[in-house]
């Protein structure tokens, strides 16, 4: 036992106090001195509130009991299991009595404020026989940056759940309420310049404490989120269906977001579109304080390119219906003038050849349609593994008839890592003959074709090149290679991109490319694996 839990029950001993009999408590204050010390006390009994439900929920599952005294030893709050708080108000311990000795007897409180050192009293160390099942735990406080305000923080529960680190925990709260306090009081005038500058802001502004509970929301935020500012201010950020998980973000991982566009729906026929940017505050110790956020409204903006892009639209669909109507005009044409030859004329092998001709143009009329509703919208990918080394080969071995023509060389380089990859074949041919017949159809004669297949670093793609040294492209041809009708050969249709682009948008991969006037082009596909 130690030395001065001795002492205190030989004084107490020394009072006649009965161990036996329940003691009462002989100072308690009234109704209105119990407001006003909480009043004095408030700031450090809110902090301490906030530790106290963080302590509690880390030992949830055995009774415990936190109590908050001041400097002379009045119960100011409690906190923790009901029926602990019944036990000690039978016993006459609750707010605005005052734990000291000479009427409760040997108590952890009155020895901490005492001593001004930690104690704790764990069963028959108590002076009274009714507390030998509890163990007390008491840390006292002295908060001389904050208003100089001293007192003490007890832990009670019973004697199966004692254990010495209670007190280490009870001295971490109370440094951890001591660096919050002091925060508090260092940023106070900080804040009323803040205040000054962000409710004159033209940004929508939002700050947070490090627990995620809102502190400022400005004129300007309650304009864009419909919330007013009282009633948000002191809750949680995180239920903000918009923006609540960036918070979350900055203050659990101290990630920084920005240019995140919100939009916020008032009617069916009202919105503010928003920039969004939120960063963890940090004091220059690199702790957290909290996190800053704020809303740019880009309404305007967002709105005028809506209206570029649906004028985009629209022209680009009057582009494909005059390249589809012409390019569908000029078989139609020789049809319509076949067909009146063919009436016209009595000679039968006449007659065939325009048959012959008309069912010609139709075809090429027929393919014209498939290619176009190809590019429009591809088939969606059946996709299965393919080994790729052998597909490869294959389409190199596809090729090699039409680039010896051409006295063109083929030649091909792939990646022994790439083996298995699920893909459509029949699609990613598709692409691969396109690109591999622009290669070819681009070099006068003598050129070279590089096929590359590799894995990528990440291993869940893979990237397939083509390069020729053919005649290249312009920087303003390669920037419409893409569009439908748009050809740099004398007979293309110009679909033959926009295929190949839809399908590797289909099977989620990309499509690149780079030329280079007079020195060749270079075509690159990546392909997820999976």
């Amino acid at each position: 036992m130690e030395l001065w839990i001795e002492e205190s029950r030989q004084r107490c001993l020394q009072q006649g106090l009965d161990p036996t009999k329940i003691p009462l408590p002989g100072f308690q204050l009234t109704a209105k001195q119990l407001q006003e010390e909480k009043h004095k006390y408030r700031k450090i009994l809110v902090v301490t509130n906030y530790f106290a439900e963080k302590l509690l929920a880390f030992l949830s599952g055995t009774p415990h009991l936190i109590v908050v005294t001041n400097d002379t030893g009045y119960i100011l709050d409690n906190y923790g299991d009901e029926t602990m708080k019944t036990t000690i108000n039978r016993l006459g311990i609750q707010e605005g009595i005052k734990c000291d000795e000479e009427f409760m007897g040997t108590n952890v409180v009155a020895l901490a404020l005492l001593e001004q050192k930690p104690i704790q009293i764990v069963g028959k160390e108590h002076y009274h026989m009714m507390l030998e099942d509890s163990a007390c735990y008491c840390v006292p406080f002295h908060f001389s940056n904050f208003h100089n305000l001293s007192g003490a923080i007890s832990i009670m529960t019973s004697v199966e759940h004692h254990h010495p680190t209670y007190l280490a925990l009870l001295a971490n709260m109370v440094d951890s309420i001591e660096r919050e306090l002091s925060l508090r009081l260092v940023n106070h005038n900080q804040n009323l310049i803040q205040q000054l500058v962000v409710n004159n802001m033209r940004n929508g502004i939002i700050m947070t404490d490090e627990r995620g509970i809102i502190t400022e929301f400005n004129a300007y935020a309650e304009k864009i989120t419909g919330r007013n500012r009282k009633s948000v201010t002191g809750t949680p950020v995180f239920p903000f269906e918009h923006f609540g998980s960036y918070f979350y973000q900055a203050l659990k991982y101290r990630k920084q977001s920005e240019n995140i566009e919100l939009t916020f729906r008032y009617s069916l026929d009202q919105e503010s579109v928003c920039l969004f940017d939120v960063l963890p505050i940090l004091n220059e110790h690199g702790e957290l304080l909290g996190a800053f956020a704020q809303f740019r409204d880009i309404t305007d903006r967002v709105i005028l390119e809506r209206q570029w892009i649906n004028s985009e639209k629209f022209s680009a669909i009057g582009k494909l219906a005059a390249g589809l109507a012409h390019e569908i005009r000029n078989p139609l044409t020789a049809i319509i003038g076949f067909f009146q030859l063919s009436k016209q004329s009595n000679d039968p092998t006449k007659l065939w050849s325009y048959v012959h001709l008309i069912e010609t143009e139709l075809e090429s009329m027929k393919q014209l349609v498939s290619d176009f509703v190809v590019m429009a919208k591809p088939s969606t990918p059946e996709r299965r593994a393919v080994n790729m080394q052998e597909f490869l080969k294959d389409i190199v071995r596809f090729m090699d008839s039409q680039a010896i023509l051409k006295n063109t060389s083929i030649t091909a380089i792939t990646d022994n890592a790439l083996l298995i990859a699920m893909i459509d074949p029949s699609q990613i041919k598709q692409v691969l003959i396109n690109l591999l017949q622009n290669a070819i159809e681009s070099i006068g004669k003598n050129g070279i074709i590089q096929l590359c297949a590799e894995l990528a670093h990440d291993n869940q793609s893979f990237k397939i090149s083509i390069e020729d040294n053919g005649i290249g492209m312009t920087k303003e041809e390669l920037d419409q290679i893409l569009n439908p009708f748009f050809t740099t050969k004398e007979n293309g249709l110009g679909l033959g991109l926009s295929i190949c682009y839809r399908i590797i948008e289909n099977h989620k991969g990309t499509i690149t490319a780079t030329s280079r006037k007079g020195y060749g082009t270079r075509f690159e596909v990546t392909l997820p694996l999976e």
